[in-house]
């Protein structure tokens, strides 16, 4: 075994930051760290892992010989995957295993009874080290605050959740380039860290939400961290301008950045620090995240001069009663129309607006309230229709629950669903045939030469189902042309900033 060397694993995702932050605080501690990136993220036609992926990973713990293999597991839709390569492990080896990430971070016991040694919950930057450094010395680490681990009497013991700080630049910035990495995927092992040819590259500025939402984790895991910590942090300005630098360093094909925080920073000074050194040392079109009641004139204005050019936005669903009494949110459709406008009239080149329809709490009025309110978004726009997914850990399984639409069993049948299933969910639902209209009516108001015709239908589409079928057809289409035109867009700034630079 090599007691210097830890081996992370990174699931359906090859940028997974969680993993790139803790192979920079091991770095630090003087651990060499393999990074396996494993499997790609495929929302359309998820897979889960092969035999053969198995047993190349096999292979690869025994040449790398690690102290402890990290898990990541931020999600419940990829577990079969995890469960395999666990169950592996448990069976060939006898290395530690600790898992982190936010489904791990809510439900600690469901690795720990699964074979898995520790759970770190929240940020385990710290704790990492620490676990590390007890397992290289043979020391007990039972001490270590945020592990998770099963105690003398074979329950898990959970210790508080500890060693996080406000200052998360003292945490040093995500490996853009992971010095030992490799991805598989389709039955190969590849050396190399796949991010080196991304197109865009993703960073987070903050981590935190400060919003609700109950179809969402992120207050539930703010409701764990511990007195003082606050529920977002902001990196300093300086800590994402060095890692977008190195980023351009390392990742030599970069065409825009994509900002992944859940609602982009605006705190007092910091728009303005930001916009001064995003032109002079990244100068690249970038898109970011924010919601109805974040959207500001004056911090767009200032973005859009140095590259922003997509502004995403949650407004999942137009009826007032489901955004407010099921799905936690308060804005009012005034607040939204008016986040809108206010996107287009600061020029950005483009909004992409989010809804979640037919669900269970959903009725036939409700989904019609969603057009309504489609047609009044200023535009230009996308319009990117979903389904809802009942994540475990969330607000609103309870509540779907306590309503009669499931029970406890056929949650969790739904919650635990294999990947086909889970992802097959979020894109389709079996609906009336009402219910499938008015969906498509709302895909087509985004098109201008769409809406007028199937405006002619709102009476009652029913007896023109097969003309909105087609009108449906003609939209994904115009859907599928206008992803080329808004790269091709993006791209052509890019070339246009780079000159005028």
């Amino acid at each position: 075994m090599n007691q210097n060397r830890v081996m992370l694993l990174a699931f359906y995702n090859k940028k997974a930051l969680g993993v790139r932050y803790l192979e920079t605080a091991l770095a630090k501690a003087g651990y060499e760290v393999r990074t396996v990136f494993y499997k790609d993220f495929n929302s359309i036609h998820p897979t889960k892992t092969t035999e053969k992926e198995l047993a190349l990973l096999r292979e690869d713990i025994r040449r790398q010989q690690p102290l402890m293999i990290g898990l990541s597991a931020m999600s419940s839709m990829y577990l079969e995957t995890v469960d395999a390569i666990i169950e592996m492990v448990r069976a060939e080896f006898r290395i530690p295993l600790v898992a982190g990430g936010a489904f791990t971070t809510m439900f600690p016991d469901y690795f720990l009874n699964r074979g898995v040694d520790y759970v770190i919950r929240s940020d385990g930057e710290l704790a990492i080290c620490r676990l590390a450094d007890a397992l290289k010395k043979g020391e007990d680490p039972r001490w270590i605050p945020s592990l998770c681990y099963h105690g003398e009497d074979g329950k898990p013991v959970l210790n508080e959740i500890g060693d996080l700080t406000n200052d998360i630049d003292s945490y040093g910035l995500p490996a853009v380039k992971c010095m030992n990495a490799c991805f598989i995927e389709h039955d190969e092992l590849v050396e190399g860290d796949p991010q080196l040819s991304t197109l865009s590259y993703e960073v987070i500025a903050s981590r935190g939400c400060p919003f609700t939402c109950s179809y969402c984790c992120c207050c539930n895991l703010r409701r764990l961290l511990p007195k003082g910590i606050k529920g977002v942090r902001t990196r300093s300005v300086q800590s994402v301008i060095d890692e977008l630098i190195e980023a351009k360093k390392q990742c030599k094909r970069i065409v825009f950045v994509h900002f992944y925080d859940e609602i982009f920073p605006s705190l007092p000074g910091w728009v303005d620090e930001f916009v001064e050194k995003y032109k002079k040392y990244i100068n690249l079109p970038f898109t970011i995240w924010s919601h109805p009641n974040a959207v500001k004139a004056e911090v767009l204005q200032k973005l859009v001069k140095v590259g922003l050019s997509e502004v995403i936005m949650g407004i999942q669903s137009g009826s007032e009663h489901i955004r407010r009494d099921i799905f936690h949110r308060y804005e009012t459709q005034e607040d939204i129309v008016k986040a809108t406008r206010i996107i287009r009239e600061s020029g950005v080149f483009w909004g992409s607006f989010d809804f979640m329809l037919q669900h269970p709490f959903e009725t036939i009025e409700d989904l019609k309230e969603s057009y309504w309110l489609a047609k009044r978004l200023h535009g230009p726009l996308e319009l990117q229709l979903h389904g809802l997914n009942f994540l475990p850990g969330t607000d609103i399984v309870p509540m779907a629950i306590d309503a009669g639409y499931y029970t406890k069993e056929e949650m969790d049948r739904i919650m635990f669903a294999s990947m086909e299933e889970q992802f097959g969910a979020y894109w389709h639902r079996e609906v009336s045939r009402e219910s499938d209209l008015w969906f498509k009516m709302i895909f087509c108001v985004q098109f201008k030469d769409l809406r007028k015709k199937v405006e002619a239908f709102e009476s009652d589409p029913l007896p023109h189902a097969g003309e909105i079928d087609r009108l449906y057809a003609r939209a994904q289409k115009y859907a599928k042309l206008r992803y080329v035109y808004k790269k091709s867009r993006i791209a052509a700034k890019r070339v246009k900033m780079k000159i005028v630079r």
